[in-house]
């Protein structure tokens, strides 16, 4: 068969000011596959080709014909290591073995080099392929990353720390342990085929490097040959890739695989002095540079819809630009400000002013279940060596301090600098944040975040639009969930396409039990106040995109005792809506005034993952109470005829017995309806709020609460049709 992506012509270049990178792709086969996202599947042309003239992103220089065959003789360096890591940062390793701040790295050097020395080799036989190169791609997933992830980063990861022991302490049995390993990969083919390859060899290509670099003076000639080999046909895999994505515009066009394939290609360049790879990975189609100018958005968040992603983009180009540092380079990734007035420094200042109180990245779009902390994004180590900016000093002093590279890289010196937050809005990413402080003692505090989503549907996007977050009192009170997969290609599990991505695992709205569609624009922005005493946002889907002939909208409103969420609906006939609510705490572990009785499961799929479903039916207001590590949890939500109230569990994994956290549906059919719910946090009791409303004003709806002896009004924008 014909390979999805072959060389049917090399490249074709010329120099000057309109400089051109041209490549002809040979007819795909019949079973190429294509990608659906959304929706929309992406099939592949027969005949593919790029051409850029000269412009900020337009590649410069000469291409040749090929990437020539990388030799030893081209490394012209006299002192090594000189690229991930340099003599210098060698010599500071050495004195901070003695160090107490470092002993944890240092720890974990020793454990994952005595791991190299005792490894049993993967087999990296390319026999497997022979069986799978004819199936479609989206069938392939598991196996690609197995092959061509986990059992090489199973070998590589413990070789680039046994080679990093050898520098700090020149035990030749790191050496040889290191070397061992390398001389197995080299033999490593590159041949295999699929859409995540490319990233997949950067993630340990890198790390091969890295060592090759440190050991470099103590191979043999025959052995330089050899990995010379192997990574020449990893910068022809990765090119190759490369092209492959921008030509299709796989995931997106914009895509945090993108800067993994420069990042490595750019490595290739400056190890072996091939400065045009360097230009092509920094300017060329789809760069690092214009990944920055076309990715980034609002004050530097990553455009992929998942805030757990951000770093998966950014990391890439910060190894890149701390390499070109380190090998003299005369452009710096560091200082460099893009013709759009982009920086790599953006995307590690924004990520302050979206975090919870615990310093929590909030869990929008894809995050596979997992709850990260922005301190141990290790990374930040770099930007501390990079800018000197005391904010990084103070999240670095909470983070774990066990990657064996602090040794190499070191803690910053700087006075700690706590940032200071505030409400906000991310009107390119659509994203709303309203927090009851405004200061640096947000942190760790018992302060009140709402985060809601009006975003369009990047490729990482769940079901998600218009879904409401709430941190308070320490904890996440209600929670975007999803199942763990317990299968190693989390991405492709079936959990994750079933159910994870679904509306039912988001905080929002689902009509006539259908996932909301995917769209291209953001929602409406209606309004956003932040008022010492009250801070306010409402959103909207004015234009029935999310569904046909549906029109919402969701107001919320935050203060230092509560937090009212206001959901309107205003449909073109009678609509199965559902409200849904995920919180925190066990699913069998709550109190609420209303008598469930349990019931089969009455929902379509996926609702097949949902267990232990408890039903009543109410026209009264009605509460729940929850109740997780020593805060409690109260909803209150008001009255509205013809209600049923819905209680299951939500799996943790998907794992058929999984543990369960609390979930509620509130079901209407109705044409139009609002859903308004009061939500109270405390340590200790909850006060009773009466609440009045939601009631007919002008421009708009009234809700009126009654805290001991205060009355709030508050004016809820109507919604608009």
């Amino acid at each position: 068969m014909t390979a999805p992506y072959g060389w049917a012509s090399s490249y074709q270049s010329r120099c000057g000011p309109t400089s051109v990178f041209r490549l002809v792709i040979g007819s795909p086969s019949a079973t190429m596959p294509g990608m659906t996202f959304f929706g929309r599947v992406w099939l592949v042309p027969i005949a593919l080709t790029v051409v850029l003239c000269g412009s900020s992103r337009a590649a410069t220089g000469r291409f040749p014909s090929e990437i020539k065959a990388f030799q030893a003789g081209q490394v012209r360096r006299a002192e090594h290591p000189f690229l991930v890591y340099t003599a210098a940062d060698v010599a500071a390793a050495r004195q901070r073995m003695g160090d107490g701040r470092y002993a944890a790295a240092l720890a974990a050097l020793h454990a994952n080099t005595d791991k190299a020395r005792a490894v049993v080799l993967d087999s990296i036989d390319p026999a497997w392929w022979q069986a799978q190169k004819d199936r479609p791609w989206s069938e392939t997933y598991p196996i690609i990353y197995e092959k061509t992830c986990l059992v090489p980063v199973r070998m590589a990861m413990p070789a680039y720390y046994a080679a990093q022991r050898y520098a700090l302490g020149g035990d030749r049995a790191d050496f040889e342990a290191a070397r061992r390993i390398l001389m197995h990969l080299a033999a490593y083919t590159f041949e295999f085929e699929h859409y995540d390859v490319g990233m997949n060899y950067a993630i340990w290509g890198c790390r091969v490097l890295a060592a090759y670099d440190i050991l470099f003076e103590g191979f043999t000639a025959a052995e330089r040959a050899a990995l010379d080999g192997f990574f020449t046909r990893l910068a022809r895999a990765v090119l190759r890739n490369d092209v492959y994505w921008i030509e299709n515009g796989i995931g997106g066009g914009i895509n945090n695989h993108l800067a993994w394939h420069k990042m490595m290609l750019g490595l290739l360049g400056l190890f072996y002095d091939r400065p045009w790879l360097v230009e092509f990975a920094l300017d060329g189609p789809r760069g690092i540079i214009p990944l920055l100018d076309d990715g980034l958005v609002d004050d530097g968040l990553w455009c992929e819809a998942s805030l757990t992603y951000h770093f998966t983009a950014i990391v890439p180009m910060m190894m890149l630009a701390d390499a070109m540092r380190n090998a003299g380079c005369e452009r710096d990734l560091y200082t460099l400000t893009t013709a759009h007035g982009r920086s790599l420094r953006q995307p590690y200042d924004a990520m302050f002013g979206v975090l919870f109180p615990d310093r929590t990245i909030p869990p929008i779009g894809d995050a596979y279940g997992r709850r990260v902390r922005l301190e141990n994004e290790f990374s930040y180590v770099y930007a501390a060596r990079a800018w000197k900016d005391g904010r990084y000093a103070w999240l670095l002093s909470r983070a774990e301090g066990e990657r064996p590279e602090l040794l190499m890289l070191g803690l910053p010196d700087e006075e700690a600098v706590v940032p200071e937050v505030r409400s906000r809005i991310c009107r390119e990413h659509g994203y709303a944040f309203l927090r009851t402080r405004g200061d640096s003692a947000y942190w760790d505090s018992d302060a009140a975040c709402a985060f809601l989503t009006f975003d369009k549907s990047g490729v990482h996007a769940n079901q998600d639009k218009l879904s409401l977050m709430l941190f308070a009192n320490g904890v996440l009170l209600l929670p975007d969930v999803e199942a763990v997969a317990t299968v190693p290609h989390a991405f492709s599990a079936a959990v994750q396409q079933q159910l994870n991505r679904s509306a039912l695992s988001q905080n929002t709205v689902m009509i006539d039990g259908r996932d909301q569609r995917g769209i291209g624009e953001l929602l409406t922005l209606v309004e956003f106040r932040d008022e010492p005493d009250c801070r306010t946002v409402t959103a909207a889907d004015t234009k029935g995109l999310l569904y046909e002939g549906v029109r919402q909208s969701r107001t919320v409103v935050l203060t230092d005792d509560y937090c009212l969420d206001v959901f309107q609906v205003v449909a073109d006939r009678p609509r199965d809506i559902h409200w849904i609510v995920h919180t925190m705490g066990r699913s069998d572990d709550h109190r609420s005034c209303l008598a469930l009785q349990a019931v089969d499961n009455p929902m379509p799929p996926p609702a097949q993952w949902l267990r232990d479903f408890g039903q009543a039916r109410t026209d009264e207001d009605f509460t729940f109470q929850w109740t997780c590590d020593g805060v409690a949890l109260k909803m209150t939500m008001t009255a509205v005829p013809g209600t049923t109230v819905l209680s299951c569990g939500y799996p943790t994994t998907d794992e058929p017995n999984a543990a369960t956290i609390p979930m509620l549906l509130v079901h209407r059919y109705a044409q139009q309806t609002v859903f308004a719910a009061l939500y109270q946090s405390s340590r200790t009791d909850i006060p009773t709020i009466y609440m009045e409303g939601p009631a007919s004003a002008t421009d708009g709806l009234e809700i009126r609460l009654k805290v001991d002896d205060r009355v709030a009004h508050h004016r809820i924008p109507a919604l608009r049709y």
